[in-house]
């Protein structure tokens, strides 16, 4: 296994350098890299898998607040985290070592899509199954809360279905996800930012699509099925067309390797992956891991946050109470339409101006004083967890776009960095390390706020927490982060 010490932070040429046509070393040479055109093609399968998250927050997380308590709601969102934690770098490894003629990412590509496409077929349907399995129906749902008697209200098979789906989900969009990130970076060359960079763009666009139809029609939860339609149509199209379009070179390894030694390694990709980690990759995952966990405490209970702190509404029965929503039910509802159509859509259009200029900002400033700097709007979240004025609420969320775009643009650009190009460069295996530190922020924050939430600030305080942890990144990139890196 290659060990820590081949790797070496190196300097990309800044513009001052080139000038002087000095010439700075390198981990090996860079290939030229793929067309603009082709990238097009290549990363349009990230708008399906932030389509896949950005559902998952906006319409599954408010249906599960209606299903079950808000202790209750975190704990099942744990499982999301802790899926990503072991898929990931599992996945990244075997990626890396497959051997199939159709290429090393593609048949991962294509398993993850199918079954996720299922699942949303599946889970577009679980109120029907629910109740034709002896849940109250919606008719009653409606007659028990006017009444004020939701205690005789059931749905504990709605409530099943929807959370098998929602671990099923996980699972699939996991193993979905880590292919689609490694073939950009296989086929960018140097043009690692770049690439990146148009597949944050595609990442946008996929959050569009789902603020957008929030924004349209109402809180998703409300039109269920139409809503997991587009998903799946999204997904089939843009992961088929890099099945069918994109041609990989088989992978040949240079040494024959024991298949069964390949799936242990593996399964221990987890611990290996963040062991190996060079030094400026692993104070990277450190800042990555509080970011975050510091924007999932904002992100992963959005609808909740708006619809119950800020708007001060009530989250049963507002799934079904149709034209019959008590005025609480209505609050409840134009909060997480607010969250997830207004402010998401809002929160798009500056990532897309933001990431238009990413590559031109790391090439003049480098990235180490870009991360460090676009750290400062999610310290925000601070003020954010005692204010109740939307418009302002509403600006830090949006700001807090340069945040998550700039840590999670350069993730794999950096690695690339460090490690250099080539087939054994391990990028799956680091890749996956960074995944499993993007699972274990979300992990910790749903942990902590299964138990933050019964507070009296209810929702607001893991939004503080979340504030207070980024403000550490932020001190931790300026002190510790030795990143030289100028490449577009």
């Amino acid at each position: 296994m290659t060990t820590t010490e081949h790797y070496e932070a190196v300097a990309t040429p800044h513009d001052k350098d080139l000038e002087k046509n000095v010439e700075e070393p390198t981990v090996e040479p860079e290939e030229e890299g793929c067309s603009l055109l082709f990238m097009l093609l290549l990363c349009a399968p990230k708008m399906a898998m932030n389509m896949a998250w950005a559902a998952q927050w906006a319409a599954l997380g408010p249906l599960l607040q209606i299903l079950l308590s808000s202790s209750w709601v975190q704990v099942v969102q744990l499982v999301g985290p802790t899926t990503g934690l072991l898929v990931a770098p599992t996945i990244g490894v075997l990626s890396d070592a497959c051997t199939s003629k159709y290429g090393r990412r593609r048949p991962y590509i294509f398993v993850g899509a199918i079954t996720s496409a299922i699942c949303w077929l599946v889970m577009m349907h679980t109120v029907d199954i629910g109740e034709a399995l002896g849940d109250t129906k919606t008719a009653e749902i409606n007659a028990y809360v006017n009444a004020d008697q939701e205690d005789k209200i059931t749905r504990k098979w709605t409530t099943f279905f929807t959370v098998i789906c929602y671990i099923w989900m996980d699972i699939t969009v996991n193993l979905t996800q880590v292919p689609v990130n490694l073939i950009m970076a296989d086929f960018a060359g140097k043009r690692q930012v770049t690439a990146a960079s148009i597949g944050g763009a595609y990442s946008i666009a996929g959050s569009f699509a789902v603020s957008g139809y929030i924004l349209f029609f109402g809180a998703a939860h409300k039109t269920i099925k139409s809503f997991m339609t587009m998903l799946i149509v999204i997904m089939l199209v843009t992961t088929m067309a890099v099945v069918i379009f994109v041609k990989e070179k088989q992978y040949v390894p240079v040494v024959a390797r024991n298949k069964s030694a390949e799936i242990k390694a593996a399964f221990a990709a987890v611990w290996t992956g963040i062991r190996l980690l060079p030094y400026t990759l692993a104070v990277y995952g450190i800042c990555f891991v509080l970011m975050q966990y510091g924007y999932t405490a904002y992100n992963g209970a959005k609808g909740q946050f708006f619809g119950l702190v800020v708007k001060d509404g009530l989250a049963t029965g507002a799934d079904k109470c149709g034209d019959h929503c008590t005025k609480r039910q209505t609050d409840y509802n134009d909060g997480v339409q607010l969250a997830s159509g207004t402010t998401d859509t809002m929160y798009n259009c500056g990532s897309l101006i933001f990431l238009a200029v990413l590559p031109h900002l790391v090439r003049k400033f480098g990235a180490k004083n870009v991360i460090t700097f676009a750290t400062i709007p999610q310290v925000l979240l601070i003020l954010m967890a005692f204010c109740k004025n939307v418009p302002i609420d509403i600006i830090i969320v949006v700001a807090c776009g340069i945040t998550q775009n700039t840590i999670n643009t350069l993730q794999i650009p950096t690695i690339m960095h460090i490690v250099g190009h080539g087939a054994d460069n391990n990028l799956g295996l680091f890749a996956g390390a960074f995944n499993s530190a993007n699972c274990l922020g979300q992990f910790l924050n749903f942990a902590l706020s299964s138990v933050l939430v019964k507070s009296s600030m209810g929702y607001a305080l893991p939004v503080l927490v979340g504030g207070i942890l980024t403000l550490i990144a932020l001190v931790i990139a300026f002190l510790k982060l030795d990143l030289k890196m100028y490449a577009m």
